[in-house]
């Protein structure tokens, strides 16, 4: 299993979401026609309480077995690694996104307040207030490209920490049970079936959650 194996499966979860927010303004709403009463809000009906699946036992591991595998995506979905991961991701990404979306209103008021006073105030004052317009566009134009490097970099950040811890458990597992090989599934897994319990998955997630703080 190779870290770039590794790198292509984890950064599919990694980067979910990671893409700078885009936010619309509300949909206007349409006042109903003179005479006519609006329609009384829809109550939502109550969601009926899911009946719990049972619990299926775990394939055991198949004795003789030569080879295993694990499920990387499994791993950084269900791991407490995967999930701090994920979470700085977002976290990072909200915060980059408020900080745009801060600027742009800079930009939209300036863009407005010149529309207002273009017939008002003087060509000075007019091409000072142009000039400040360039500067906020030229401002929230770098923020944007300091962000995506700031994803680039914590994505990166993250998924070295990552393979260091996920690697030797792997090995350690790998001659714990004997094995020829353990392949990792992904993305681009070719394996088209196998036995349940190769699967070494959870003992992954497990030994991986006792050495994440």
């Amino acid at each position: 299993m190779t870290r770039m194996t590794i790198a292509l499966a984890v950064s599919s979860l990694l980067v979910a979401g990671s893409a700078l927010a885009q936010t619309a303004p509300p949909p206007a709403q349409t006042p109903p026609p003179a005479g006519q009463a609006a329609k009384p809000p829809v109550t939502p009906q109550a969601t009926p309480t899911p009946t719990p699946k049972p619990v299926v036992p775990a394939e055991p591991f198949p004795a003789g077995a030569m080879v295993a595998y694990i499920d990387l995506q499994r791993v950084v979905a269900e791991s407490k690694l995967g999930k701090q991961g994920h979470d700085a991701m977002q976290a990072l990404n909200d915060k980059l996104s408020n900080d745009l979306q801060a600027k742009n209103k800079e930009i939209v008021a300036l863009q407005d307040r010149i529309k207002q006073q273009q017939n008002i105030v003087s060509d000075a004052v007019l091409q000072g207030m142009g000039r400040d317009l360039e500067k906020l566009q030229r401002t929230a134009q770098f923020m944007q490209q300091d962000s995506q490097v700031q994803i680039d970099q914590l994505q990166q950040q993250l998924l070295s920490g990552f393979q260091e811890k996920v690697l030797p458990i792997v090995e350690a597992l790998r001659k714990e049970k004997g094995l020829w090989i353990v392949f990792a599934l992904g993305d681009n897994s070719n394996i088209a079936a196998a036995h349940a319990g190769l699967d070494l998955s959870p003992e992954v997630v497990k030994r991986l959650d006792a050495i994440t703080k």
